[in-house]
């Protein structure tokens, strides 16, 4: 888009000239501001409307007054709905319809011509209150244009014309030039009319008197040398008549006597003359005198002088012009006794003085009045104040007392401006210099006029903020950075009170710090004040939290429900956890914290259907093949990089898993998923094992077959202690896990019994609990043949309950059991585990 500039000329036609004849300006605000309908910048737009405004109170359009206060009236308005984009196309739509409105008027104006002479385009803008550019484009829009029309010959109707013309309507001739056709055309001489004349003598007619005297009359006309004036006049006469009705009519009229228009000499063709017998038809009843226009322009501007010079300069006026010319005379001797008055005025009130130049101005505009207005200056204003904050300079003053004309003040700041015309009384520079003493001046306006002196503040210093500050957080330290504004010399950075050690001018690191804690800096600038000393700004409020380390999980658990996989962990005490799969032989990543981004690009993160705290259901990228899954847990910026599992969908997990305590040893039983051959038992410690791999945990490879043999057992001397069952699948030299499946078991510690007969005479038996532990509850089972699984497994030869204070327990074994007879003693305390001194105290072969 064209770059807007202000044009002077266009703004004097176009606006101010129309808004003095009674055009309102809100009817086309794109025309006030000089903008084009399409415009859709903002930028334009308001540099249009500020350019404008400029225009207000310059002294070279002082003779447009009236029409610069209606401008200045509704700039406030044009200016909300120039800048709302809806608004200013809703106005640009009415505005539109408008000019369609003009060009319908201009298009039966025009009634078909192909434009109309530039006094009828000024003539017409003029009664229709708009611009000259409005009326040229709406002929351009009806392809018109402005133009001139040629100069026609305009030869005097010949004597006796109209009685020649009756003749010929007699004869039923349509023309002269049809009737001298009959003779020698344009060329017709005496002989043509002698040798005429002779044939009619010989046949006499009743048309023969008529032609007769025809003929006479062009026997004048060539004794005169007037016959081809004669046969000019018809033509053009023809022509004009058919224009009454319209230029089609004249144009059809000129194309038909073209040939006869070119053997009289004229030089222009059908059209030139067609338009130039319109307009004369058209224009010339409108016509005013010559002098009319400059004296209207005159009255209009309320230049009277130069009206009234204008009229005296003519010889004959009218009786009614010359009243005007009296009464305008009469009217400028009282406004000149009013100046005269007004001018002493001056000495005594100043105020009272103006008013009355104003009320002069309001009917005439004269450089007496303008100079007087000037030399009158207001007073300035008795006080002005400036008040610093949030990064601005607020000045404000005391209106004057003046009331007439029109008062506003200029705001400046050394030898910048900040506003020329205001008529409010407080001013906010938004952009005043750093750390230097300012002082803003006051000046009243009248009509843009100063006052001599102004009002001054007391000097003030804007202490600015830095610019752009930001803090940012690591894992072990909190940074600040910002930008030092203009005349700043250095900053000072503070945490609750205290001065940050580590700080520069334009930044800061604070080492002393907590993860997972917020902290608020406050940043001021410094300046050299006046003196030597600094000076701070009121600062700048930073908060920023430590980069808290996340914590890995070492946890991750995996199952498989058909295609999806179920992931469960212990949650960790802040961050949320991302699984990232990565194909079985990948190298896998070591366990620590990392950048978030380091971490992702170590594997493919997992589809998650569903997310809880310490659980994901989601599904592998590729199924039906090993991998390794890996948590991360995401915490700020960091990552924290857990423990690996390797799973492999085909490898299901272990059901049913069972832990029976054996004394000193924990059985596990399982149900094998089909097909499966081999398994891994792990056990841990204190905690989960990390998985089948973890270096931590022991582990006891399994096939089906020594599983269906022997069973499983593995060594347990109590405490808390974790069991896991995985499926193992061999392949291609590795081995590959499935979900490893966990139990939990806990003992409080380990409590030793024996056996041993209360008399060698006798069947009774004596069970004795050793050690300081209290007793806890317990069964004691019989059963033939094989060993007792469970306190259920057998004939109960023995009940202690929790709370008894027994050491030693009697009991007699059955006579109807079957020998050998194996005993075994039950806690009724899973956490505690009870354990036979002799085993083989444990049979009873005989009594």
């Amino acid at each position: 888009m064209t770059a807007w500039s202000f044009d002077a000329t266009r703004f004097v036609d176009e606006v101010l000239k129309p808004v003095q004849d009674g055009w309102r300006p809100d009817e086309d605000l794109f025309r006030v501001y000089l903008l084009s309908t399409g415009v859709t910048e903002r930028s334009t737009v308001e540099t249009a409307l500020a350019e404008i405004a400029k225009q207000f109170g310059k002294q070279q359009y002082r003779v447009f007054r009236r029409a610069l206060e209606i401008l200045r009236g509704q700039h406030a308005a044009a200016s909300d709905v120039l800048l709302d984009p809806a608004r200013r196309g809703a106005h640009r739509a009415r505005v539109e319809a408008e000019r369609n409105k003009l060009a319908a008027t201009v298009k039966a104006w025009l009634n078909g011509a192909p434009g109309v002479p530039a006094k009828e385009v000024t003539t017409r803008a003029r009664a229709l209150k708009v611009p000259r550019s409005a009326i040229l484009a709406a002929l351009r829009e009806n392809t018109a244009d402005e133009r001139e029309p040629v100069d026609l010959p305009a030869p005097a109707e010949p004597g006796q014309w109209s009685e020649a013309r009756g003749h010929l309507a007699q004869l039923r001739e349509e023309s002269l030039w049809d009737y001298l056709g009959g003779l020698g055309g344009i060329a017709t001489t005496e002989s043509h009319l002698a040798a005429r004349r002779g044939k009619l003598r010989v046949s006499r007619s009743s048309d023969s008197a008529t032609e007769t005297t025809l003929l006479r009359l062009v026997q004048g006309w060539l004794e005169q040398n007037a016959l081809r004036d004669a046969l000019g006049h018809e033509l053009l006469g023809h022509v004009a008549d058919r224009a009454a009705y319209g230029y089609a009519e004249a144009l059809e009229a000129a194309e038909s006597m073209a040939q006869r228009s070119c053997a009289l000499g004229i030089a222009h063709g059908p059209s030139a003359v067609a338009y130039a017998l319109w307009c004369r038809v058209r224009f010339t009843a409108e016509a005013e005198p010559v002098w009319w226009e400059n004296y209207q322009r005159a009255v209009e501007e309320l230049r009277l002088r130069t009206a009234l010079t204008i009229l005296e300069q003519q010889p004959a006026l009218s009786e009614e012009w010359a009243l005007r010319r009296t009464v305008l005379a009469r009217q400028l001797a009282e406004l000149d006794t009013e100046l005269d008055r007004c001018q002493a005025l001056e000495r005594t009130d100043t105020e009272a003085a103006v008013a009355g130049y104003h009320r002069v101005r309001e009917a005439l505009t004269d450089d007496r009045v303008d100079a007087a207005i000037q030399r009158c200056r207001p007073s300035a204003p008795t006080t002005a104040k400036a008040v610093v904050g949030a990064g601005r300079v607020t000045v404000s003053w005391r209106p004057i007392a003046s009331r007439a004309g029109r008062i506003a003040y200029r705001v400046s700041r050394g030898d910048t401006v900040l506003s020329g015309d205001t008529d409010a009384v407080e001013l906010v520079d938004r952009a005043p210099p750093n750390g230097v003493p300012l002082v803003y001046e006051v000046r009243a306006l009248r009509d843009g006029n100063p006052s001599s002196s102004a009002a001054r503040t007391a000097p003030v210093t804007l202490l600015g903020d830095v610019l752009n500050a930001e803090a940012s957080s690591g894992a072990d330290s909190i940074s600040g950075r910002w930008r030092l504004p203009e005349g700043a010399i250095g900053s000072q950075v503070t945490r609750s009170g205290a001065e940050v050690r580590d700080a520069r001018p334009t930044s800061f690191t604070d080492h002393d710090v907590r993860p997972g804690q917020s902290y608020e800096y406050l940043v001021r600038a410094r300046y050299r004040a006046p003196g030597g000393t600094n000076a701070l700004s009121e600062g700048v409020l930073l908060a920023a939290s430590c980069q808290e380390v996340p914590v890995a999980v070492t946890d991750l658990l995996v199952e498989f429900d058909r295609d999806d996989l179920v992931a469960k962990w212990t949650p960790p005490p802040r961050g949320e956890v991302e699984l990232l799969e990565l194909e079985a032989g990948e190298d896998l990543p070591d366990p620590g914290v990392v950048s978030v981004g380091r971490a992702r690009k170590r594997g493919l993160p997992v589809r998650a259907a569903f997310t809880a705290r310490g659980a994901l259901r989601g599904r592998l990228s590729v199924q039906g093949k090993a991998c390794v899954l890996v948590p991360v847990t995401v915490l700020g910026d960091l990552a924290a990089i857990g423990v690996a599992v390797p799973v492999d969908v085909r490898c299901e997990p272990v059901s049913a898993l069972r832990l029976d305590r054996r004394g000193t040893t924990v059985q596990l039983t399982w149900e094998w998923p089909r097909g499966v051959s081999a398994a891994r038992v792990v056990w841990r410690e204190g905690v989960k094992p990390l998985g089948p791999l973890d270096p931590q945990a022991s582990v006891l490879d399994v096939t089906r077959v020594g599983y269906d043999s022997r069973g499983v057992t593995v060594p347990f001397q109590g405490g808390d202690c974790w069991f896991g069952v995985c499926t193992a699948r061999q392949e291609g030299g590795s081995t590959s896990f499935g979900p490893l499946v966990l139990r939990r078991e806990t003992a409080a510690g380990t409590v030793r019994y024996s056996i041993r007969r209360a008399h060698p005479l006798t069947r009774r038996r004596t069970l004795t609990v050793e050690g300081d532990l209290p007793l806890p509850g317990l069964v004691l089972v019989g059963k033939s043949g094989i060993r007792p699984m469970g306190a259920d497994d057998g004939v109960v030869l023995l009940r202690v309950e929790n709370g008894e204070v027994v050491r030693d327990g009697e009991f007699e074994v059955p006579k109807d059991l079957r020998k050998p007879v194996h005993l075994r003693a039950f806690s009724l305390d899973e956490q505690v585990v009870l354990v036979a001194r002799r085993p083989d105290e444990l049979i009873v072969r005989g009594f």
